[in-house]
């Protein structure tokens, strides 16, 4: 099973997905893994449930008949017939105008609601809980999250869907979700892969467990012992509709990167080893063999203790977060 997530707020779309297969009802490592949204001719971005497999199919055929892309009743009756075929379940993203569609046992799913979903009803439903704030996260009481977006659009849900997502993710009460949160959004031009960095900070030392933080608490957030040096970073190609991924661990100096044939799915991984921060992109070139002008940004946090205290009341207010950055490539030179 998976978890697909998608959202439409002012005009604007994002989509989130977990990456993990399993095997058995076992879950494989994230390596085995495949991105389960697509872009597709036509500005289109298409995710599944159930079998990538078949999905992979149905875009190669969606592809081959329509190159350039097609109507939008055209495009809704090829996916309710391959849902049928297949018994998968499709969400359907459109630009101009923006529009959500979910289709599954062959049939348009209609809805007003600005969020739809596919996949596991029992994820789903731990998604809510987490984003209705009336479930702990994960790591509450030992831990914070930091999630730095880096070129989102005015309005976008992608950092939201992320941020949620990756509870789910991390609850081991939900084995249907797992690997990594892929994060797509709408830009206006096309569909592309959302540019973020997930830091791991400490609990603050001076509050207890049962402590509900609030951005506009004066805390300090730093990291130390295993939250030490500990992010995540989704690295996207500079342009529109490229069906490519990389996902980097920099405790471990780990870089996935997800691919497929011809622009297709990305239903392959290779992982490099001991890839520095600022080599990402060099690794990522010579993969491929040529230069999608890579877009990352890694950091983590500064060594030190999360606390809690007032600031001058002529200060700045809210959460205060020190970070060190090992690459970026928003950065202005000079």
């Amino acid at each position: 099973m998976t978890l697909v997530v998608a959202r439409l707020h002012k005009g604007k779309i994002a989509v989130v997905a977990d990456t993990q297969l399993t095997k058995q009802d076992m879950a494989l490592p994230p390596q085995c893994g495949v991105i389960k949204t697509c872009f597709l001719p036509g500005n289109l971005c298409v995710s599944s449930s159930n079998s990538p497999e078949l999905a992979e199919k149905a875009y190669r055929s969606f592809c081959e008949r329509y190159p350039s892309g097609a109507a939008f009743v055209d495009v809704v009756k090829f996916f309710e017939a391959s849902s049928a075929d297949t018994e998968n379940e499709y969400m359907l993203a459109f630009l101009n105008p923006a529009k959500l569609v979910k289709i599954a046992d062959g049939r348009r799913i209609h809805s007003m609601a600005p969020t739809v979903w596919i996949g596991d009803k029992q994820a789903y439903e731990r998604f809510r809980e987490y984003e209705m704030h009336s479930r702990p996260f994960p790591q509450h009481g030992r831990a914070i999250n930091t999630a730095l977006f880096m070129d989102e659009v005015d309005g976008s849900p992608a950092s939201d869907l992320y941020s949620t997502m990756r509870n789910v993710i991390l609850d081991h009460e939900i084995p249907s979700v797992g690997g990594f949160a892929y994060t797509v959004s709408g830009r206006g031009n096309g569909f592309r892969q959302s540019v973020y960095c997930d830091i791991l900070q400490d609990w603050p030392i001076d509050v207890g467990a049962d402590f509900k933080l609030d951005l506009n608490d004066p805390i300090d957030l730093r990291a130390s012992g295993e939250n030490l040096n500990d992010s995540v970073a989704q690295i996207s190609p500079g342009y529109m509709g490229v069906n490519l991924a990389g996902f980097y661990l920099i405790r471990g100096r780990k870089l996935f990167f997800f691919y497929g044939q011809d622009n297709g799915v990305p239903v392959n991984c290779y992982v490099f080893n001991d890839v520095e921060a600022p080599l990402i992109k060099h690794v990522l070139t010579n993969a491929i063999g040529a230069d999608l002008n890579w877009l990352v940004t890694v950091a983590t946090s500064s060594e030190g203790m999360s606390r809690y205290g007032p600031r001058p009341s002529q200060g700045p207010q809210g959460l205060g977060v020190s970070l060190f950055c090992h690459e970026n490539s928003f950065a202005k030179e000079g």
